[in-house]
C-alpha cells in the first residue's frame, strides 16, 4: 500500500458513520492504501485526543467527513492543516447538509467530495488521490506568512452579546490599551474571513483565545465549528491556547482539557490574566519563538514585496499612520469643531477616527477621549427609554445620560493624563480637587460600569410611586447625577484651563443598532447624543467668574443607514453638522491601494510601479485597475480585500505576476466575502434579507420591477404587495441593487435624499421608455449568486 490514511468522522448520524466505515472497508480492500478510522483504536474508558493526533502524524493523507459541522472533527482537521498533511473534506449530501456547507464559508473555496454512499466516496476519495499534486492545503494557504510578533493576541468573539462576551471584550480592549497587539476575527465589522486570514492570525500570534456560543445563541453551530478549527490549527502551531465557554456550552472531548466556563466577572480576569502572563512568558523566553519554526513556501519572485495590511482598521492600529488617506473628511477631525462622521460599513470611519486619536495625542497640549460602547452596554439604557414611555420623559433623559457619561469620561481622562505625567499630581491642584471629586462620588473608571450604574438608578426610581412629568424629571435627573454635571464643569475649568484642545471621540455606535420592536426608542438615544455634541461644545465655552472656557470639540461616527432613520426623530436636524465619509472618486480610492504599497517601497517609487510591474495591464480590454474599480463596493475594506485576494491566488499559482486568472479568483472570493459582509452588517436588521438574497441566485443581472417584486412576495413574511416594495426600496438602499436612472445607465443611492431623487428619475425613465422601471444587481455580490450578464 502506498498511502497511510486517516479517517476523521463523527458517530452520529449512525447512518453517516456506517458509509463511512463501508468507505474505509473498500479503499483498504483495493490495497490503494491503509485506511484507519479513529475508532480502530483501543478502548479505553474514551479516546483520548493526544492518540487521535498521533494517528493524524501517522498518516499522510487524512479524510475527514464534515457532515454534521462536528466539532472534534472540524478541531482535527485543524490540527492535520497544521501539520501539513493531504487533507480531503467529504460531505453527505442532503439537502440540509448541502445548505450548511455553503454556509461555513472558512472552506468555502476548497473541494470537497459530496457522496451518496460509501461506496461513491471510496471511489471519488481514490481518484482524486491519484489526481492531486504533492502540493497540500497548507501550501496553498500558507503564502507570506508574517513572522510571529511577541506580546500579541489573536482573539475570535462571537456572533451575540452575552455577559461573558462583553466582559471579554473588554479586558482584551484593556490589553490593546497596555500595549499588546491585538487581533480581533470580529464578524460585526468583518464580515467572514477567508481561510488565509485565519491561518496568518494564528500563526502571526503569540497566543489564541476564542469563546465558544452556547447552545441557545443564534448562528452558534456555524461559530462553534470555525472556533473548532482555528482551536485545532492553534494546538497544531503550538500557540497557547484559551477556550471561553459558558455554562450552557458542552465541549467534544477533542479540547474539553483547554475549556475554561464563564462564572463571573471577577474569576474571567483572574483565569485571562494568569493564561496571558503564562502564554506570553513561555513565548518570549529566547530562542523559543524559533525553535518550532513553521516551514513556508516563498511567494514568486516578483510578489514577495507585495504587502497590503488588514483591511479591519482596528487590527493596524499600530501601523495605520505609514499608509493613512488622508481626506477632507479627516482633516475636518482636526479642525477644531464638533462633527457627526456619517458613512457605510468599511468606509474608514474607524480608521478615520483611530489616525486622528494619534495624531491630536501626539501634541501634548490636547488631551484625546475615545468612547467605544458596545451593544450590551447600550441594550440596558434603551429598556429603560423604552419603559418610559412619552416623548418628553425619554428626551429629557436621554439629554441627562449622555452629558452626565461624556462629562465624566473627560475628568476621568484628564485624571489619568495628569498621573501618567512624571511629576504626578500635585496636592492642592485644581487636578488632584478634580480627582478627589470623582472618587469622593464613585465616578469608575470604566464607561460600562458607569453606564451600568446609571441604568439600575433610574429603574430603582421608575419602581417608586408615580408622579407628574415635572417631578420626575427632578428625581430622573437626581438619579442620573444630582448637581455632579455642575460641580465637574466647574472643576474641569480648573483644570483644563491651559489645554489647547479636549478632543472627544465616539465610535462603536452602531453596535446599539438591532433588530426588536424598540427601534424607535434606539433613535431617540442616538439622536439624543447628536443633540447634546453641540450643546456639550457650547457649554464648555461658557466663561463667567464661576467657569473657566475649555476648547472642547465631540466627533461621532456612525453608520449612514442608521443616521438617515435617526435624524428623523431629530427635531432640529438642520443644526447637526454632519459629514459624509465617501470614496465616489476613483483616483482617491486608488491612493488607498497606492500607499499600503508604497509604505514597503523605497523612497520616490511611484505608485504606478504597483500596477504596471505586479499586475496584468488589462482584462477583457479595461484596464486592470478599472476593471477591479468596476467590480467593488467602493470601500477601502473591499479593494484590500479584492487585492489581497489576486496577489493570494497568483502566489499559489506560482504567476511572476498577477494573472487574469488570479483576478477571476479574486472576484469569485471577493463576491463571498461582500455577501457574507451584507447579511452581517444588515441582517440584524431586516428580516428575511437571507432568504430572500438567496432567491436571486441565478437570475439576470438587470430586472424589472415586477420580477424582483414576484421573487420577494415568494418569501414568507414578505407576501403583501406592500411589504415587497418596502423590502425592494431597503435593497437599493444597501446597495444591493441599482436603480436605473437613465437609459442603461443605473445608481447605488445609499443616503436618503439621493434615494428620493434615483427614484423619482426612475419613474419618468420608466415613463419616457414606456416600460416598467428596472434594477440592476451590483457587480460585488453576482459571481457567489451565479447572476448572468444582461445585455442592453
Amino acid at each position: 500500500m502506498d498511502y497511510k490514511v486517516f479517517l476523521g468522522y463523527s458517530k452520529n448520524p449512525v447512518d453517516v458513520s456506517q458509509e463511512i466505515q463501508q468507505a474505509a472497508t473498500l479503499i483498504n480492500k483495493s490495497r490503494f492504501a491503509e485506511a484507519k478510522a479513529w475508532e480502530a483504536n483501543p478502548a479505553t474508558g474514551r479516546i483520548i485526543i493526544e492518540t487521535v493526533l498521533q494517528d493524524i502524524d501517522d498518516s499522510m493523507i487524512c479524510l475527514f467527513d464534515v457532515t454534521t459541522l462536528s466539532e472534534n472533527v472540524l478541531f482535527e482537521v485543524g490540527y492535520a492543516f497544521s501539520q501539513r498533511k493531504h487533507i480531503v473534506l467529504s460531505v453527505c449530501k442532503t439537502p440540509e447538509t448541502m445548505r450548511d456547507w455553503r454556509a461555513f464559508d472558512i472552506f468555502s473555496t476548497i473541494g470537497c467530495i459530496f457522496y451518496d454512499t460509501g461506496s461513491e466516496l471510496a471511489a471519488k476519495f481514490m481518484t482524486g488521490i491519484e489526481e492531486a499534486s504533492e502540493k497540500t492545503l497548507w501550501d496553498d494557504v500558507s503564502q507570506a506568512l508574517d513572522r510571529t510578533a511577541r506580546n500579541s493576541l489573536f482573539y475570535v468573539p462571537t456572533y451575540h452579546t452575552s455577559e461573558a462576551e462583553r466582559n471579554l471584550r473588554r479586558m482584551v480592549g484593556k490589553e490593546r490599551d497596555l500595549g499588546t497587539k491585538v487581533t480581533i476575527a470580529d464578524p460585526a465589522e468583518q464580515g467572514s474571513a477567508p481561510l488565509a486570514w485565519y491561518v496568518n492570525a494564528v500563526y502571526s500570534s503569540a497566543a489564541t483565545l476564542l469563546q465558544m456560543s452556547g447552545e441557545r445563541h443564534e448562528r452558534n453551530r456555524l461559530h462553534n465549528a470555525r472556533s473548532a478549527f482555528i482551536a485545532g490549527l492553534a494546538r497544531g502551531l503550538e500557540r497557547p491556547l484559551l477556550v471561553v465557554v459558558e455554562e450552557d456550552y458542552h465541549g467534544p472531548v477533542d479540547y474539553k482539557d483547554i475549556l475554561y466556563t464563564y462564572h463571573n466577572k471577577k474569576r474571567l480576569a483572574e483565569k485571562l490574566g494568569q493564561w496571558r502572563e503564562q502564554a506570553f512568558r513561555v513565548w518570549n523566553q529566547e530562542g523559543v519563538a524559533d525553535s518550532h519554526p513553521t516551514p513556508k513556501v516563498e511567494l514568486a519572485a516578483e510578489l514577495k514585496d507585495l504587502k497590503f495590511g488588514d483591511y479591519v482598521a482596528e487590527n493596524e492600529s499600530d501601523t495605520l499612520d505609514e499608509y493613512f488617506v488622508e481626506t477632507a473628511e479627516y482633516e475636518a477631525i482636526l479642525s477644531e469643531s464638533s462633527v457627526v462622521f456619517v458613512g457605510r460599513k468599511g468606509m474608514g470611519k474607524s480608521a478615520n477616527m483611530i489616525r486622528a486619536s494619534q495624531v491630536l495625542r501626539d501634541d501634548k497640549r490636547n488631551l484625546v477621549c475615545v468612547v467605544r460602547p458596545t451593544n450590551y452596554d447600550l441594550d440596558g439604557l434603551v429598556s429603560v427609554l423604552h419603559s418610559l414611555g412619552g416623548d418628553g420623559n425619554q428626551s429629557y433623559l436621554v439629554e441627562s445620560f449622555w452629558r452626565f457619561l461624556l462629562y465624566s469620561e473627560i475628568s476621568l481622562e484628564a485624571v489619568a493624563a495628569a498621573d501618567r505625567l512624571p511629576a504626578g499630581i500635585g496636592s492642592g491642584t485644581p487636578m488632584a480637587r478634580l480627582r478627589d471629586y470623582l472618587a469622593q462620588n464613585d465616578i469608575a473608571e470604566e464607561f460600562s460600569v458607569r453606564l451600568e450604574r446609571v441604568i439600575e438608578s433610574v429603574r430603582r426610581e421608575m419602581h417608586e410611586s408615580a408622579r407628574t412629568i415635572e417631578k420626575q424629571r427632578e428625581r430622573i435627573a437626581q438619579a442620573l447625577h444630582g448637581n455632579i454635571v455642575g460641580n465637574l464643569r466647574k472643576l474641569l475649568g480648573e483644570a483644563l484651563r491651559d489645554r489647547h484642545r479636549v478632543a472627544l471621540l465616539v465610535d462603536n455606535l452602531d453596535s446599539a443598532w438591532t433588530k426588536s420592536a424598540q427601534l424607535k426608542t434606539q433613535a431617540v438615544l442616538l439622536v439624543g447624543l447628536l443633540s447634546t455634541v453641540s450643546r456639550i461644545a457650547e457649554e464648555f465655552q461658557r466663561e463667567n467668574n464661576k467657569l473657566r472656557s475649555v476648547n472642547v470639540t465631540v466627533s461621532v461616527f456612525l453608520r449612514s443607514d442608521i443616521y438617515d432613520e435617526v435624524i428623523k426623530e431629530a427635531r432640529e436636524p438642520d443644526k447637526i453638522n454632519t459629514k459624509r465619509i465617501d470614496w465616489n472618486q476613483p483616483e482617491l480610492l486608488k491612493r488607498v491601494i497606492d500607499e499600503r504599497y508604497l509604505s514597503v517601497r523605497p523612497k520616490g517609487t511611484s505608485p504606478n510601479e504597483l500596477w504596471e510591474r505586479y499586475f496584468c495591464p488589462s482584462i477583457d480590454g479595461e484596464p486592470t485597475l478599472d476593471y477591479i474599480l468596476s467590480t467593488v463596493l467602493h470601500r477601502p475594506r473591499d479593494l484590500v480585500f479584492f487585492c489581497k485576494a489576486a496577489v493570494f491566488s497568483a502566489a499559489n499559482a506560482r504567476h511572476p505576476t498577477v494573472e487574469k486568472s488570479d483576478i477571476m479568483e479574486a472576484k469569485k472570493n471577493y463576491s463571498k466575502f461582500a455577501l457574507d459582509a451584507l447579511l452581517v452588517e444588515y441582517g440584524s436588521t431586516v428580516d428575511h434579507l437571507g432568504e430572500v438574497v438567496y432567491e436571486f441566485a441565478g437570475c439576470l443581472s438587470i430586472m424589472s420591477k415586477s420580477e424582483i417584486l414576484e421573487i420577494i412576495q415568494s418569501t414568507s413574511g414578505l407576501t403583501e404587495e406592500g411589504q415587497a416594495a418596502q423590502f425592494l426600496e431597503g435593497l437599493v438602499k444597501i446597495s444591493f441593487l441599482g436603480i436605473e436612472v437613465r437609459e442603461g445607465i443605473f445608481t447605488y443611492p445609499d443616503r436618503a435624499d439621493d434615494l428620493r431623487k434615483a427614484k423619482i428619475l426612475a419613474r419618468n425613465a420608466s415613463r419616457r421608455g414606456k416600460r416598467e422601471e428596472r434594477y440592476e444587481f451590483h457587480p460585488a455580490y453576482r459571481d457567489f449568486l451565479e447572476i448572468e450578464d444582461y445585455s442592453l
